[in-house]
Parts: C-alpha cells; structure tokens; sequence
C-alpha cells in the first residue's frame, strides 16, 4: 500500500515522525509536510502564489504551504498513485468543533476531492506513549471496512497513558468561549479560549476521549447534507 503522510504541526513534529515509524508496517509512506506550523488551516489552499518546496530525501517533502496543499502537491507531483492519505498525528485534539477549523482535518478532505481515502489522527498528552495505541486503531479501522471514497475517519486518543478500549462515536459539540485580550505593550490581540465541556452524550467524542477511549467518528467532506435537503423539499414544498 502506498501511503501519503501529511500534517499541520510541520515537518519536525514529533507527531508527524513517530506516525511515519508506524505506518511503516503497512506500506511505502511518502512525507509531505507544511514548512512550518500551519494549525487552524482548515482546508485552505495555495492558489495565486508559488511555493517552495524543501526535498528532504526522496521519500519527504516539506512545503511552504497548507496541510491541503501538501495533499494536492503529494496526489499531483510525485507520479505515485497514492492509496491512502495519513493525516497527522496533531498535537491536540480534533473532537467537536474543532474539526471546522483544523488543518488536520482539512487535509484529509481535500484527499476525498482527489478520490483518495483518507485516516486523521489527533490526541493530546505523551504521543511516545499513546503510539502504542496506534496499531489497535487502524487494525479497527481495516478489520471493520472503514475506509471509505464517501468519507474520512477521523480518530482521536484519549488523555493519559491508558486505553479502556475504541468506540464509533459521534461527533459531538462543546460550547468554547473565544475573546481576545489586548496587549499594550506590543499594540496586539492575543486569542485566548474558555472550553466548557458540558456534552451530556456518553457516545461523543468529546466524552470518549475523557473518559479512557480512542474515538473513531466518521466525517463528511462536504457541509451539503442530502437528507437536509429532501427534508426541507417536502416540508416546505419547494
């Protein structure tokens, strides 16, 4: 299997490295990385200006671009026929909201433009740790046929260093407060943010990842929704 790795954090993130260790033994991974930390990318793209490409061996590349540019530039530019897209592991999770705002997550939709199934991989915490955890998930993952051209996985590790077990979870929501703070002394906002976690629903990410569990939640690569749609159609009779 050839494997495209990609990532937000850059292309010395700790995350990036020990996933590539992994991924080794289920095929020929190939690196391509953002040049430098490129978080709350989402999926935006590169369009109007060139960018630089740093070949660091044959086998990986960092870009001076985008999480979805380095997929698109991997897909694209390197004459291989890509089976699978890696996205991460991002130092942080991808639960709730956030996935609206993630390049992590944007990564592994600009793959499903390109007809390429794709697997993101977030936690927070000791990643030296957690990568043990790493097998057990993608082995769930392919013993359950969950690779798809219709959606991503996007599985994330619980806090701490021990693992109760992975369940297929919902994406659920948490109520963030954002605000920013002036400093006088440098004339900037600084982003700050509250998280309240007040999900009640045991089968959300948000919970699973508190409570022990490797989520595992499937995500769309589009906002259209086709059961909205015929919903709205017949109730308001358009």
């Amino acid at each position: 299997m050839k494997i495209l790795l990609v990532n937000d954090d850059g292309y010395q993130a700790l995350g990036l490295k020990l996933l590539k260790e992994k991924l080794l033994k289920y095929g020929d991974v190939y690196v391509v990385a953002p040049y430098k930390h490129m978080s709350g990318k989402s999926v935006s793209l590169t369009i109007y200006e060139p960018f630089k490409v740093h070949k660091i061996d044959d086998k990986f590349y960092a870009i001076e671009g985008n999480p979805a540019d380095c997929v698109s530039f991997g897909l694209t530019s390197l004459g291989i026929q890509f089976d699978l897209v890696c996205s991460g592991i991002n130092n942080g999770m991808n639960v709730t909201y956030d996935i609206l705002h993630s390049g992590t997550i944007g990564a592994c939709i600009e793959a499903l433009m390109y007809k390429t199934r794709a697997i993101a991989f977030s936690m927070e915490g000791n990643m030296e740790i957690m990568i043990n955890y790493v097998d057990m998930a993608l082995e769930y993952v392919l013993n359950n046929n969950l690779l798809s051209l219709d959606y991503f996985v996007s599985i994330n590790f619980p806090y701490g260093d021990k693992v109760n077990g992975i369940v297929f979870s919902r994406c659920g929501y948490r109520n963030d407060k954002r605000y920013f703070v002036y400093d006088d002394k440098n004339d900037v906002y600084v982003p700050h943010r509250i998280i309240v976690d007040d999900n009640k629903d045991e089968n959300a990410d948000v919970n699973l990842i508190r409570n022990g569990y490797i989520s595992i939640t499937p995500l769309s690569k589009s906002f259209y929704d086709e059961n909205l749609y015929l919903k709205l159609k017949l109730d308001k009779k358009l």
